[in-house]
């Protein structure tokens, strides 16, 4: 078996960001409220992140088997981008407060990179 070089870790371009999301203020909504201002807002924010220069890899949602408040693992769905600068990735967070979202989700976003033995750059 060949040796594997293992070299410090590199910033690589484009970033890859792994976005948590909570539903926080959302149980504490009506399902008026939640499908005539809450989920076109987040829609359209979303739809935004698709002309930013982001690249949309994959998404997890928990909902599967749970419900209700996010638990111990604090994020009910995830998001994979690779995202072109830090700056687009503030954008992106930052998209959630000037909409007033940050009432009802929370974001983080987490910047990392591929897998070295998995994805080879």
């Amino acid at each position: 078996m060949g040796e594997i070089k293992h070299d410090a870790p590199k910033v690589t371009s484009p970033l890859r960001v792994f976005i948590t999301f909570e539903s926080i203020g959302w149980f504490d909504t009506t399902q008026e409220q939640k499908e005539s201002d809450i989920l076109p807002q987040l829609n359209s924010v979303l739809e935004e992140w698709k002309s930013n220069g982001s690249e949309l890899l994959a998404t997890f949602d928990r909902d599967i088997l749970t419900a209700g408040q996010a638990g111990p693992a604090n994020w009910h769905a995830c998001f994979l981008y690779n995202v072109p600068d830090l700056q687009t990735i503030t954008n992106m967070t930052h998209a959630f407060r000037t909409a007033g979202l940050d009432r009802y989700f929370r974001l983080e976003a987490s910047i990392g990179r591929p897998f070295f033995l998995l994805e080879k750059q």
